[in-house]
């Protein structure tokens, strides 16, 4: 028999499913799996990024990588070549029409922001910051934790 507890979890965690506007968040998170997070990988680095130090980073595997940077540079965004320092690993870099396709998503996502803000108003987008930030702090502190244990 459930607790309480779990079933406050329980009705709390489908409402947050329900909650989540799917269609704003399933053009951020790209049709491609994985392939915006890498493009803003590559538009914040300041140097050469190799294709093996992106699973690293965001924690995805190597099959994904693979399959989201084939599908970048099939549309143009990405391009790859033999790292000069060690032939065998490869450099991924965004191309001019990467660089633009970054611009256009982050000035959609402003005007989304902007429009959120006007309707929904600065103080609630303000404390839904404050609410998230406590929420990834207790996160952290909980895997910090059971790391530690």
């Amino acid at each position: 028999m459930e607790t309480e507890k779990e079933n406050r979890a329980k009705e709390f965690i489908r409402k947050f499913h329900d909650s989540r506007p799917k269609d704003f968040f399933k053009k951020l998170d790209d049709k491609d799996k994985g392939s915006g997070l890498i493009m803003f990988m590559l538009a914040d680095s300041t140097g050469d990024v190799l294709a093996g130090d992106i699973s690293k980073t965001l924690g995805m595997s190597t099959p994904q990588v693979a399959t989201a940077l084939n599908s970048l540079e099939k549309k143009g965004f990405v391009a790859r070549c033999a790292a000069r320092s060690d032939k065998r690993k490869t450099v991924v870099r965004l191309t001019d029409a990467g660089v633009a396709e970054i611009e256009r998503v982050q000035v959609m996502t402003e005007q989304t922001v902007e429009y959120l803000m006007e309707t929904v108003g600065e103080r609630d987008m303000n404390e839904f910051l404050r609410i998230v930030y406590r929420i990834k702090d207790a996160l952290e502190r909980k895997e910090k934790c059971a790391n530690n244990a």
